[in-house]
């Protein structure tokens, strides 16, 4: 493995934003890297292979020198050292291996931004140009840029590019609101709901018209995620008022601020608060997470399910099999036309933390090169994507037109493990142009039927993944505030009038006005 000695000592969180890149590469560059891959072919045999480090916590193989191992390493005239961490004990895996002075070369781990500008302080990391990256990587810099212009922001730090940009396609598209059909039909309606005043109805008559037909009044309208996750709370009745509470934004002025203190959010609390009062809210929102969400739905007790994305709910999807196995009508909807007349979803975000690589690369160039032409093959070339992703074909999978479908001896055995599938691939189902691999023509119609809605926004955050030290001090105890105040003023234990003041004015004095403050310069160097 490489050695290198650590810099102990923690520098200065100074930070500058570079600005944007956008666009494609040009011919230029896609001829350059053809040229630069068929002299590697060419010159394969003639060379010692280049020893490539390469430590990933997931998709461990079950020994060395397996099946993708041995292809992309006769392909690319490389030898790699596998390096494998246990998913829930990476970090500390990797700091012991820091701590004897080895660095990998691909670091393929699931660290935060936090953790990349730790590292890089700590001089363990490459910067790497984004020129470079274009030159070798055509293909799927345009793959990624495609998804987000932005992919590029959370790699930037003290103005240089740190590894690789890394997406996630299906973070792009928001959530999808999606109804109990048989209810729908029990209340008069044909259709989902397209408002917030014909929700409203829906959801009274699912509280108070026995929609299961069982003689009881023992069902609401809907729950919320209080418990595991409150950036997802009634985030459909939020996003239709045009904001998400845990994301910054841009205000009418085109200044940025936060979700959770602006009137949007304030008015959103209100009608929330008015369902509450209405018993149409289950009164056990506070405390129901994911799990309990889903056991309400397919277990009658509510007929509204928000937490789903379109992949969530088509038939042998998550929400569309659970639905499916109960007898239920599972019926997606649209975002909700919100106060200003316009349809909004809120979205995860598709921006990551990107491809980390180790501090040696940077005054290695033949080694970075040939790991940046391995890692275009494995995400823009249809032989490297499902070969890395699926295995071998005819043995773990085959194909169904583009469709990679798994064979019955690789379902429910060890036979990816043990053919190396995925350790080899960081980004393995979240390359846009090899989704046709993953999904169905007819999945990939309907994702396209439930996200390209006309005149839908979809709400992301104006920082994803953006390095900002003020946050590592502040985001804690603002989400507890934010926590706190927005389950009392939805059950009424607090009001949204001079309580949400209140709450506006501790919020921005507890560092938030810091945490914007430092949000808008960021916001303005790149817009220069």
């Amino acid at each position: 493995m490489n050695k290198k000695k650590l810099v102990t000592g923690m520098l200065g969180l100074a930070m500058s934003v570079s600005l944007i890149v956008s666009g494609c590469s040009s011919n230029g560059n896609n001829k350059a890297a053809k040229e630069n891959n068929a002299g590697e072919a060419a010159n394969a045999g003639k060379e010692a292979p280049i020893e490539i480090t390469l430590a990933n916590n997931w998709n461990k193989p079950k020994a060395d020198n397996n099946y993708v191992q041995r292809f992309l390493e006769q392909k690319f005239n490389v030898k790699f050292k596998n390096v494998t961490f246990e998913t829930a004990t990476w970090k500390e895996q990797f700091n012991v291996m820091l701590a004897s002075g080895e660095i990998p070369d691909i670091i393929s781990v699931d660290g935060t931004v936090g953790d990349m500008v730790q590292w890089a302080d700590q001089g363990i990391l490459a910067s790497i140009s984004k020129e470079e990256i274009k030159q070798y990587m055509p293909k799927y810099t345009a793959d990624v840029e495609s998804v987000d212009p932005n992919a590029w922001d959370p790699g930037t730090y003290n103005g240089k590019n740190w590894g690789v940009p890394k997406v996630w396609g299906e973070g792009a598209t928001g959530f999808v609101p999606a109804f109990n059909g048989h209810w729908l039909k029990a209340v008069g309606y044909s259709e989902p709901p397209k408002d917030l005043t014909e929700l409203e109805d829906v959801l009274t008559k699912f509280t108070n018209n026995d929609p299961d037909g069982n003689g009881k009044k023992d069902t609401y309208g809907l729950t919320g995620r209080g418990k595991d996750a409150q950036a997802q709370l009634f985030n459909t009745v939020f996003a239709a008022y045009g904001v998400a509470p845990y994301q910054f934004k841009l205000d009418a002025d085109g200044k940025v601020t936060y979700g959770a203190v602006t009137e949007e959010a304030r008015n959103a609390l209100k009608l929330l608060n008015k369902w509450y009062k209405a018993g149409i809210i289950d009164p056990e929102f506070i405390t129901d997470g994911n799990g309990e969400i889903q056991t309400k739905f397919i277990s009658l007790r509510t007929g509204l399910i928000e937490t789903g994305m379109w992949h969530h709910l088509y038939d042998d999807g998550y929400f569309g099999l659970v639905s499916k196995d109960k007898g239920i009508e599972l019926v997606p909807g649209v975002p909700f036309t919100g106060p200003d007349g316009k349809k909004y979803a809120m979205a995860n975000g598709a921006l990551q933390p990107p491809l980390l690589f180790g501090a040696q690369l940077e005054k290695d160039e033949a080694k970075r090169i040939r790991i940046l032409q391995i890692l275009e093959y494995v995400t823009s070339d249809d032989e490297g994507y499902l070969t890395t992703a699926f295995g071998e074909k005819g043995n773990s999978y085959n194909l169904e037109g583009d469709l990679a479908v798994i064979t019955e001896a690789a379902t429910g055995t060890e036979l990816m493990g043990e053919l190396g599938t995925g350790f080899y691939n960081p980004f393995g189902g979240k390359v846009n142009s090899m989704m046709k691999h993953h999904y169905s023509p007819e999945k990939l119609a309907y994702k396209e039927k439930l996200t390209n809605v006309e005149g839908l926004t979809v709400l992301t955050d104006l920082m994803q993944s953006t390095v900002m030290t003020t946050k590592a001090q502040y985001e804690a105890i603002l989400n507890t505030l934010q926590a706190q105040y927005y389950i009392k003023a939805i059950s009424g234990e607090s009001n949204t009038d001079k309580d949400f003041d209140d709450f506006r004015s501790q919020w921005l004095n507890s560092g938030g006005q810091t945490e914007l403050d430092e949000a808008q310069k960021i916001y303005e160097e790149r817009s220069k």
